[in-house]
């Protein structure tokens, strides 16, 4: 079975970010909230962009400010806190060479999700990005994912989304494209309830066994 689009998500899929993404998100609630809460705490809150997330823990009126020491911790501990995944990096060039297009679908925020992207210089391996503060519902709805279609005029069934979450994969479904649940950075392993990926990578060898079986004319 072979796709003419896919679809990746960033954070645990693409890098591995929980530890840079925990110690932003609580450096905020501390300051502004008083509070810390605990990785499975801050888990529970992913799905919409960071905005969101801060404004439901700190207020509308501080929101602003919150969010910009965020941003502040974020991009002066990016490069500390997170691991890269250049493996599938240099599989996503090498599909991309060969005519596969490649977006990527990401819950983090247009802003953060750029420090990245050009921190890692991986910015160019998409064709198209899509940030959770770019569309009306975050994950598990699949207006990401239908933007993404729309984009490339292409139907549900030639199009795979590649991601570490049962969102992921809730989302891939709801919009009708095929889900693929990687877990070689999931933070989510145990919590996909009633959820049935298409497709399972354990680890990253895995998924460039399964390119290279159907995906074998790309050099």
């Amino acid at each position: 079975m072979t796709f003419k689009l896919m679809i990746w998500d960033l954070d645990n899929t693409l890098i591995g970010s929980s530890k840079l993404l925990w110690g932003a998100f609580n450096m905020v609630f501390e300051k502004y909230a008083g509070t810390k809460l605990t990785p499975n705490e801050i888990v529970q809150l992913y799905g919409p962009p960071e905005g969101d997330v801060i404004e439901r823990i700190v207020g509308r009126q501080r929101k602003n400010q919150a969010l910009e020491d965020f941003y502040t911790f974020y991009r002066e501990n990016h490069d500390l806190l997170i691991n890269t995944f250049s493996r599938v990096f240099d599989l996503i060039g090498k599909l991309r060479q060969g005519g596969i297009k490649q977006s990527l679908f990401t819950s983090k925020g247009r802003r953060s999700a750029d420090i990245t992207l050009e921190r890692l210089g991986i910015d160019k391996l998409f064709d198209f990005v899509v940030c959770g503060d770019e569309i009306l519902r975050p994950k598990p709805y699949p207006d990401g994912v239908i933007k993404i279609l729309s984009y490339f005029s292409l139907s549900p069934e030639e199009v795979i989304y590649f991601g570490d979450s049962p969102l992921d994969i809730q989302s891939a479904h709801q919009a009708g494209v095929k889900g693929a649940l990687v877990l070689w950075d999931s933070i989510h392993q145990d919590a996909l309830g009633g959820e049935k990926p298409d497709f399972i990578f354990l680890d990253i060898p895995s998924l460039e066994k399964w390119v290279e079986q159907y995906y074998a004319w790309i050099e």
